[in-house]
């Protein structure tokens, strides 16, 4: 096997793994904000820490997508690896997708991966937020 696919293999396999971490404590979710949450919590799995405060309550959302500064090209490449997993998830029936919305149905599955105090503050005040305002938000900075 190459390593290119080796890699894609292995990409594959975290992003199903945080989607399952993040659908697991959220239930319901936007397929937009898992990706982003997706690839930000991975991010602070490989730092090993978060360097946001967990008793933070104001302009949380904006606060935490300011972590996507500068990292537009890794984002974007990091999305194909999102697409292929949430394909994955949905074929072999782990993740319903309806309507823009993804639920995890197998909820007994142990995710490696965890969230910290303020990344899941940050992720069910994002729900007040329509998805338009969302990426918008994510795109000013990216």
């Amino acid at each position: 096997m190459k390593i290119e696919q080796e890699i894609e293999i292995r990409q594959i396999s975290i992003y199903c793994d945080v989607f399952k971490t993040i659908l697991k404590e959220h239930s319901i979710l936007s397929i937009s904000k898992a990706c982003v949450f997706s690839f930000l919590v991975w991010q602070e799995s490989l730092l090993g820490s978060c360097i946001f405060k967990s008793n933070m309550t104001k302009n949380i959302v904006p606060t935490y997508l300011s972590l996507l500064l500068g990292k537009q090209e890794q984002f974007l490449k990091s999305y194909e690896y999102m697409l292929k997993a949430l394909n994955l998830l949905i074929a072999n029936s782990i993740i319903k997708y309806n309507n823009g919305m993804l639920q995890l149905l197998n909820l007994d599955c142990q995710p490696i991966c965890k969230e910290n105090e303020f990344t899941k503050k940050v992720i069910e005040e994002s729900k007040r937020w329509s998805d338009k305002n969302f990426m918008r938000e994510v795109l000013y900075n990216v």
